[in-house]
């Protein structure tokens, strides 16, 4: 009796896709990744398909082809934003801007694959040794900035992915911030502090925490002399400062909780704007 051999069809062998995403997460970029969940007969692209889609709007891997794809590469994109994940149902019934119908339906999940957080300590004193612990512990991605070299050194912050030593102008110049990165300003003198903060709110893309250590005046004497300069009033608004929760905090391990604490709770949008005057 003759015997019927069952072929399956195999799913495109993409071993690059993963590798990819490893040197994504080693040079903090972002990408999304879409896969193909459930696919009914006849859908072009099948269960476990897979596509990564970079930050450039280029991919690797495909989840059918066709308008689908296209459209899947749009809420890719959209979710590397938004840092949010979907799941997208499709009736790929009359998808075929020719009117052909392929039939059946596909589910495919989107993910973001973004890179930790980065925290960028301006200043490499008493308060940022306890800040740049409790940030690694928090798995962001710590750089310390200070323009004296037995301050911005190895040894002294081994825990830190960057330790850069130099002027901090052309430091924070050389710096693209993206909108998950947190920037502290906690520097040994208050000119240190106006020109780190003033080319912080430069940037074409702002962290979305800035703080800078000192007292209400202070931080109103240089906010006034920024406006001068320039600065909006809504991004110098954006400015934590004084920095970090008021818990009563007194000593530099204190006082870089109290920072964490700020600025986890802006991440999750429970700290509200400053008022300025």
């Amino acid at each position: 009796m003759a015997t019927r051999s069952v072929v399956q069809k195999r799913i495109p062998r993409l071993p690059d896709i993963f590798e990819e995403i490893a040197r994504i997460r080693r040079e903090g970029l972002s990408a999304s990744l879409a896969t193909v969940v459930n696919a009914e007969s006849g859908a072009p692209g099948k269960t476990g398909f897979r596509m990564l889609v970079h930050q450039d709007g280029s991919t690797i891997g495909t989840v059918g082809g066709g308008i689908v794809e296209a459209k899947v590469r749009d809420e890719a994109l959209q979710s590397m934003k938004d840092g949010k994940t979907k799941l997208l149902e499709y009736d790929l019934d009359n998808q075929s801007p020719l009117g052909l119908r392929c039939g059946g339906k596909a589910m495919i999940f989107v993910e973001p694959i973004l890179a930790n957080p980065r925290i960028y300590i301006f200043g490499g004193g008493h308060i940022a040794l306890p800040l740049a612990k409790f940030a690694n512990e928090l798995e962001f991605s710590v750089v310390v900035v200070d323009d004296r070299k037995e301050f911005a050194a190895r040894e002294r912050f081994p825990m830190a992915a960057e330790v850069k030593p130099g002027d901090f102008i052309e430091v924070t110049r050389s710096i693209e911030f993206r909108h998950n990165d947190s920037v502290v300003i906690v520097t040994h003198g208050h000119e240190h502090d106006e020109v780190v903060l003033k080319e912080s709110l430069s940037k074409q893309i702002l962290p979305q925490y800035v703080g800078m250590i000192g007292s209400k005046r202070k931080a109103a004497d240089l906010f006034s002399r920024l406006k001068e300069q320039g600065i909006s009033a809504e991004r110098l608004a954006s400015v934590r400062a004084p920095i970090g929760l008021d818990i009563g905090a007194k000593t530099p391990a204190e006082i870089a909780l109290s920072i964490m604490a700020e600025i986890v709770a802006q991440k999750y949008g429970k700290v509200q704007r400053q008022e300025r005057q």
